[in-house]
Order: structure tokens, then C-alpha cells, then sequence
């Protein structure tokens, strides 16, 4: 497996690097979840992540609907053009937690593992985010996109449990050795 490109960062640099993409990620949630606010209703209970969930055309339109009859339509929009962005932001974030927590162990294997996850869950992400911009703009939702939508979600989802796993635990054990 090739070596991430975070991985080669001196440690004390990619631990500051780590702090401030935190911070920013915090930052890009909670705006994210302000923009979320509007979308959640009776057909979308947990908002955009609905949407994305969604994984059929007859659901899907049901949101779509709903969204519309509400006039919410331009925030669906709005809180898929801005995770583009925050799907860098936590890419680089979990690569790099990822990578400086193998630094700390002196573990690469693994590490490695979890920045690729977390790099290929935001890849997910964009395919994810094309497809459901797809659905809102042109306010319909044949079959396959509600469930490419879905599996995008999906395997986005496994693959940053996964990065974020390793980070935690490995940041566990790295303060466990100190």
C-alpha cells in the first residue's frame, strides 16, 4: 500500500497541523448543522442525511416534495455546495489524525490504513454529493440515483467510522504510553 502523503510530515508539525483542522472541522459542523436546521421535517427527521439515506426514488421525491412545499429547497442546495468543502476538511482531518497517531506508536500499517479511509470516504463523498445535487436541481429522482446516493453514503460512512476508530483508540494508547 502506498504511503499517504500526511504520513511524510515531521510529527510536531502534523500534530499542530491535526489541532487547527480540528478546530476548523468543529467550525464547518456546526455551520452545516445550522444550515441543516430547515430540512429537517416529517419526511426528512435528521435533515440532509435523509436525503442522502434516502436510497429509493419514492422516498427520495417524498423529501423532495416536502422540502419544496416548504420553500426549503435552496438550503438543500446550500448544505450540499458547503460539504464539498467540509469533505476536505474531515479528509484531512482523519488523514491526519491518522497519521500522527502512527507517528506516536510508531505504527504505519495501520495508520496508513486509516488516512486512505478517511481519503477514499470523502471520494465517496463527492460522488455522493454529485448525485444528490443531481436529484434537487433537476427536482426528480429516477432509479439508480437514490441508491448509488445510498451506497456513496454508506461506504462514506463505514470508511470514516473506521478512520476515526483508529484515531481515537490510537490516540488512547498514545496517551496510555505517555
Amino acid at each position: 500500500m502506498a504511503v499517504h502523503p500526511l504520513s511524510t510530515i515531521e510529527p510536531r508539525l502534523l500534530g499542530s497541523l491535526t489541532i487547527r483542522l480540528g478546530g476548523l472541522l468543529v467550525f464547518a459542523t456546526a455551520l452545516l448543522m445550522f444550515v441543516d436546521v430547515p430540512l429537517q421535517g416529517e419526511s426528512s427527521r435528521w435533515g440532509i442525511i435523509s436525503f442522502q439515506l434516502a436510497g429509493t426514488p419514492h422516498r427520495t421525491l417524498q423529501i423532495l416534495l416536502e422540502w419544496k412545499s416548504r420553500g426549503v429547497l435552496g438550503y438543500a442546495k446550500l448544505s450540499l455546495a458547503v460539504d464539498f468543502v467540509y469533505l476536505i476538511l474531515y479528509g484531512l482531518f482523519f488523514s491526519s489524525l491518522a497519521s500522527w497517531v502512527g507517528a506516536q506508536l510508531g505504527e504505519t500499517t495501520w495508520s496508513n490504513r486509516a488516512a486512505w479511509a478517511a481519503t477514499a470516504a470523502a471520494g465517496f463523498d463527492v460522488l455522493e454529493n454529485a448525485v444528490l445535487l443531481y436529484e434537487v436541481i433537476r427536482f426528480s429522482s429516477p432509479a439508480p440515483y437514490p441508491q448509488l446516493a445510498a451506497s456513496f453514503a454508506a461506504l462514506k460512512l463505514t470508511l470514516l467510522l473506521l478512520a476515526a476508530a483508529y484515531g481515537v483508540l490510537g490516540g488512547i494508547a498514545t496517551l496510555r504510553a505517555r
